[in-house]
């Protein structure tokens, strides 16, 4: 079966099996996806986590037919955003740095968290931060980079002038 959807803004198809999981189709065909690196293939570390119909979603676990007419995001069609930038100073300033392993993973769950909660309460974000599972960086840094990350969003937003 062929599917379409748009990845990262572009139209693609691909070939699919029953059987096939999203991640597998977006890390084997011919797509340019290197961020995902799916490796429990069950939930539970988060390394394949991408924005699909504007969700977060481990795509180890969507069937690849679900993907046909979705929107699918991943950190590659995020890279050159502000927002991206955002977080990416937010480690830097917090000290902060997540590994190679779990980096990609994320930026992708701060971003949707930014995008959903402007400014969201360490309980907020310690919920969206335990979709990766990877116990490389502080979470006390890890909190203080997305409180950082979002400061600078809403200052770009809002024309506010730095501190």
């Amino acid at each position: 079966m062929i599917i379409t959807f748009i990845l990262n803004g572009m139209p693609r198809k691909a070939k699919i099996r029953s059987g096939d999981r999203l991640s597998t189709i977006l890390t084997e065909e011919n797509l340019p996806i290197k961020s995902l690196m799916p490796d429990c293939l069950s939930g539970h570390c988060g390394k394949c986590l991408i924005i699909m119909d504007k969700r977060l979603v481990y795509s180890c676990l969507v069937p690849a037919f679900r993907a046909r007419d979705a929107e699918i995001l991943t950190i590659e069609g995020l890279s050159d955003s502000d927002d991206v930038r955002d977080i990416q100073k937010g480690f830097h300033e917090a000290h902060c740095h997540p590994c190679s392993f779990c980096k990609n993973a994320k930026t992708l769950a701060i971003w949707d968290l930014l995008n959903r909660i402007p400014l969201p309460t360490e309980g907020q974000i310690e919920e969206t931060l335990s979709v990766v599972s990877c116990a490389c960086t502080d979470p006390v840094s890890l909190k203080k980079a997305v409180l950082i990350a979002a400061e600078l969003k809403n200052q770009r937003k809002y024309h506010r002038a730095d501190k």
